[in-house]
């Protein structure tokens, strides 16, 4: 079992998919380094303060500037490269653990049928 893992892994990760995902994260993790500390800290006080509103006079305010750190780095084009690749992996991801459901009903459902019959 633990090998049919490895060799699933070692599929999913060897596509050019895969590869350029990894290639754009090292690019915006470099290019984008500060862009990416502003977001994640107006992100954690807008998370704050949606939970505790009644303390936070400034909670619009809050919010806006968090929307507007996220807008600045999902505009940047690498970004916006690295989710399409994203959600391309994911949809393998996905169409795979489809197959493995429908493998495992169909296996389901004929050994029901074989043993109805016995």
């Amino acid at each position: 079992m633990e090998k049919l893992v490895e060799n699933y892994v070692e599929r999913i990760t060897s596509t050019n998919e895969y590869k350029k995902l990894i290639e754009l994260k090292k690019i915006i993790n470099q290019k984008y380094k500060m862009q990416i500390i502003a977001f994640k800290n107006k992100e954690a006080l807008y998370l704050e303060a949606k939970k505790n509103k009644e303390y936070y006079n400034d909670f619009e305010l809050i919010k806006k500037s968090f929307i507007d750190a996220k807008k600045n780095l999902y505009s940047k084009e690498e970004v916006k490269e690295y989710f399409t690749y994203e959600r391309l992996i994911q949809n393998m991801l996905d169409e795979d653990m489809n197959d493995l459901k429908r493998s495992i009903s169909d296996s389901f459902f004929i050994t029901s049928n074989c043993q109805k019959n016995l």
